[in-house]
This record gives structure tokens, C-alpha cells and sequence, in this order.
């Protein structure tokens, strides 16, 4: 299930290539071949992390010319533990011929002798609406406690369900080593508490460095789980070679409790920079960053833009339309005070230099 993509351009050729996150699959990238859009997630290099991607931002945070990526997971505070030996599972088939798909998420767990099992994540009263035969196969609850999957539904009964795993739960930093190759590196356990939904890229503090703020929780989740409440919103810093610092509360001003969802970046009177932050069921809250900052607009088919700063270095940044969860930030660039020109490139790969004062 797709919850979230990107179009960019990850390997530098000029085209713009299609990256998506999902649940139970791994980040797919799309190569755009002159036009022709080719699935190179096998060559990608982290083709193996499977998981319940949510969300991606892209940004070239070691400011090497590519483009990086910010990739929201389900996080580690989870009943659900995922890992590459011990998978989570969804199993699906019509098992009752009722003419309906039936749908058992399952998850290792210790047995009575502390062993590590596959047991259904769902309880018996679950299992039972999804297939009243259930009641008679587990008469008690005790029986169904012990109960793995094997027993639930005997590898018999399971020949020709679709059956997904999902091996990575961790929120991670794709850095981009070229040719279409990353690495995988899980985010600070600050970032690994809830959900991530919402993320804006930006260099709030001017250092020229890409840092990023993170928007998340679910409510919407099973009454036997729980929801996922424990995010406040987080400021990353980023230190320009792919490391984060996360700053408390108090440091960043940043404070989303609630159901967060969209994220986005918005343009404010007299170069004020406006975060906006959507909370489901709640109110939409607006942050003002305390300096002020140039900001410069971008026409409609501007498609990436290249900072050149002070101490000889450059940054690229790529122009979104939909960058944001569910959502879109405003079309423009900031530029901080060690930014001293940025070369805009628009689709039609024609390029104008803004000198910066």
C-alpha cells in the first residue's frame, strides 16, 4: 500500500525519477529512463528493509550534490517488533469461501518454553469476527493463547494466500552514495517513539546545513495496540554530513502533541519563515522561526536549484510540487546568510543565477 511519494531526480541524470514508500514493501525507486519509468529498487541496497514506510523527504544533507532522503517508518515503541529474523506478517486469502478477503496480522513471541514464535497479533474475539469457524476450533481462550499460526491456519489452508512481512520498523537517513546506490542509517531514538508523518526540510538555524522537523502519532489504531501518542514534534539539526542532533523542546520551540499528520513550510509577512502543522481532531498550529531570512519565489517550472556559500561549498536543492505528508509546502528557497549566489535550473534545463546581497 503506497502512503507517500516523490518525484526526483536520485541519480543526477537530469530526469526526474519516482521514489514511493509503503506498508509492507520496501522504498521502490523508479528509474526515469528518457521517459520510461523502470523499477531499480534491487540495485538500490536496501532493497531487504520491508516496512510500514509512511512518509519521504528528500534533501542533500552531507552536501555532496545528491539527493538524500528522510524516510518515516513505524518506529520502535510498537506491540509490533520487526526485525529480519523475527518478521511481523499479514496473511490473506478468502479462508472461509465466504467470498470476502480475510486478513490475520501475525508477530514472533515467546512461547510457554520462551521460544520465539509466530502468534496471530489479533485476540480471539478478533479472529473469531473474521471467521465464526474459529469458535469451535478454540473453544476457550486459553487454547487460542498458546496458539501460533501454524495452528491457527495450517500450511494446508494457507497454499495460495497472499502473504506480506515487513523486516524494519526504524524511521532512517538514505544516504546517497550514487549510481543509484544508498545506505541505510536508523534515526536517534528521539525520532523512533511514534509514527512519522509530516516532515519539512530546511536550514532553520543558517549554518548552512539541511536540518529537518518531524510532525507524527496515530490515533487510529486497533484498541488492543493502543495509539501511538508519544511524539511531541522534533527538531533535527543537521551537522552538513548526514549526522542529526535533536533538540529538546525548550531548545526548539517545537511542540505537536496531538494526532499529527501534514507538515509544511510556508512564506510569512517581512521574510518571516511559518511552519504549519496539521493535528487530526485538533487545531492547526503555526510556528514562526525567530530570525528573519531571504526568500526568494520560484516560477512555475523551476525544478532544482544549486547554493553557492560562502566558504566555497554548494548545496542542491530540488523544487517539489507535494513534498509534505498529504500535503504541500509553499514554492520558494530560503537562503540563509552564508548563502552568497543559487543557480535556479528549470525543466526545460535552462538556468538563471540569483546573486545574493
Amino acid at each position: 500500500m503506497v502512503c507517500d511519494a516523490v518525484f526526483t531526480d536520485y541519480d543526477n541524470d537530469g530526469w526526474e525519477d519516482l521514489i514511493l514508500a509503503g506498508e509492507w514493501m520496501p522504498i521502490t525507486f523508479l528509474k526515469n529512463d528518457k521517459g520510461v519509468f523502470k523499477n531499480t529498487s534491487k540495485s538500490s541496497g536496501v532493497n531487504d528493509k520491508t516496512g510500514w514506510w509512511n512518509t519521504i523527504a528528500p534533501g542533500d544533507f552531507d552536501n555532496d550534490g545528491d539527493i538524500d532522503y528522510i524516510v518515516g517508518n513505524h518506529g520502535n515503541n510498537s506491540f509490533y517488533k520487526a526485525s529480519e529474523k523475527y518478521p511481523a506478517f499479514i496473511t490473506a486469502k478468502d479462508f472461509d469461501n465466504n467470498g470476502s478477503y480475510d486478513a490475520f496480522p501475525s508477530l514472533f513471541l515467546r512461547d510457554q518454553n520462551g521460544d520465539m514464535q509466530e502468534f496471530p497479533a489479533q485476540t480471539r474475539d478478533d479472529v473469531i469476527k473474521q471467521m465464526i469457524s474459529m469458535r469451535n476450533k478454540f473453544q476457550n481462550y486459553k487454547s487460542f493463547a498458546v496458539a501460533t499460526m501454524d495452528q491457527i491456519l495450517p500450511a494446508e489452508q494457507r497454499v495460495g494466500a497472499l502473504r506480506l512481512s515487513a523486516n524494519y520498523s526504524l524511521s532512517s537517513y538514505l544516504r546517497n552514495d550514487g549510481n543509484g546506490k544508498f545506505t541505510i542509517t536508523a534515526l536517534l531514538g528521539q525520532a523512533q517513539v511514534s509514527v512519522l508523518n509530516g516532515i519539512t526540510v530546511e536550514d532553520y538555524n543558517g549554518d548552512g546545513n539541511l536540518d529537518v522537523v518531524i510532525n507524527g502519532n496515530d490515533y487510529g489504531t486497533e484498541v488492543s495496540v493502543g495509539r501511538y501518542d508519544a511524539l511531541n514534534g522534533l527538531l533535527l539539526m543537521g551537522d552538513g554530513k548526514g549526522n542529526f542532533k535533536p533538540l529538546s523542546i525548550l531548545e526548539s520551540g517545537i511542540f505537536i502533541p496531538g494526532n499529527g499528520k501534514a507538515l509544511v513550510g510556508l512564506r510569512g509577512a517581512n521574510g518571516k519563515y511559518l511552519l504549519a502543522a496539521s493535528q487530526n481532531r485538533g487545531a492547526l498550529k503555526v510556528f514562526e522561526l525567530k530570525r528573519s531570512i531571504k526568500n526568494i519565489p520560484v516560477k512555475p517550472d523551476d525544478e532544482s536549484a544549486v547554493f553557492k556559500f560562502r566558504n566555497g561549498k554548494s548545496q542542491k536543492q530540488e523544487i517539489y510540487y507535494g513534498s509534505s505528508f498529504l500535503s504541500q509546502s509553499g514554492r520558494f528557497l530560503n537562503v540563509g546568510n552564508q548563502v552568497v549566489s543559487v543557480m535556479i535550473t528549470n525543466t526545460a534545463n535552462k538556468t538563471r543565477k540569483i546573486d545574493i546581497n
